[in-house]
Protein backbone atom coordinates (compact mmCIF):
# COMPACT_ATOMS: atom_id res chain seq x y z
CA UNK A 1 0.00 0.00 0.00
CA UNK A 2 1.31 3.26 -1.18
CA UNK A 3 1.49 6.46 1.77
CA UNK A 4 -1.01 9.24 0.53
CA UNK A 5 0.90 12.21 -1.02
CA UNK A 6 0.31 15.78 1.35
CA UNK A 7 -2.24 17.50 -0.16
CA UNK A 8 -2.21 21.12 -0.29
CA UNK A 9 -5.10 23.36 -1.07
CA UNK A 10 -4.18 26.65 -2.69
CA UNK A 11 -7.46 28.28 -3.05
CA UNK A 12 -10.89 27.40 -1.83
CA UNK A 13 -13.40 28.43 -3.92
CA UNK A 14 -16.12 28.08 -1.81
CA UNK A 15 -14.78 31.33 -0.34
CA UNK A 16 -15.68 33.22 -3.57
CA UNK A 17 -19.00 31.97 -3.52
CA UNK A 18 -20.00 33.06 -0.36
CA UNK A 19 -18.70 36.80 -0.63
CA UNK A 20 -22.15 37.77 -2.75
CA UNK A 21 -23.95 36.36 0.53
CA UNK A 22 -21.87 38.00 3.14
CA UNK A 23 -20.80 41.91 1.38
CA UNK A 24 -24.77 43.20 1.86
CA UNK A 25 -24.15 42.10 5.57
CA UNK A 26 -21.53 43.96 5.57
CA UNK A 27 -22.76 47.14 3.38
CA UNK A 28 -25.66 47.54 5.38
CA UNK A 29 -23.99 46.95 9.18
CA UNK A 30 -21.79 49.62 7.49
CA UNK A 31 -24.62 52.39 7.10
CA UNK A 32 -26.00 52.08 9.95
CA UNK A 33 -22.73 52.66 12.09
CA UNK A 34 -22.20 56.18 9.96
CA UNK A 35 -25.21 56.90 10.59
CA UNK A 36 -25.24 56.15 14.32
CA UNK A 37 -22.07 57.94 14.68
CA UNK A 38 -23.69 60.94 12.18
CA UNK A 39 -26.36 61.20 14.84
CA UNK A 40 -24.29 60.91 18.12
CA UNK A 41 -22.18 64.26 16.87
CA UNK A 42 -25.24 65.87 16.05
CA UNK A 43 -27.35 65.29 18.81
CA UNK A 44 -24.73 67.61 20.77
CA UNK A 45 -26.03 70.35 19.22
CA UNK A 46 -28.62 72.69 20.97
CA UNK A 47 -31.86 73.10 19.10
CA UNK A 48 -32.90 76.44 17.41
CA UNK A 49 -36.72 75.79 17.54
CA UNK A 50 -36.56 76.13 21.39
CA UNK A 51 -37.46 72.37 21.92
CA UNK A 52 -35.80 69.70 24.28
CA UNK A 53 -33.76 66.73 22.79
CA UNK A 54 -34.99 63.59 23.20
CA UNK A 55 -32.89 63.01 26.10
CA UNK A 56 -33.29 65.97 28.22
CA UNK A 57 -35.51 65.89 31.11
CA UNK A 58 -38.49 68.83 30.75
Amino acid sequence: MMPEPNVVILADHSVWLAVPAFAPAFVVAGVVVYVAVRNRRKGDAPRSDGTAAAGEDG
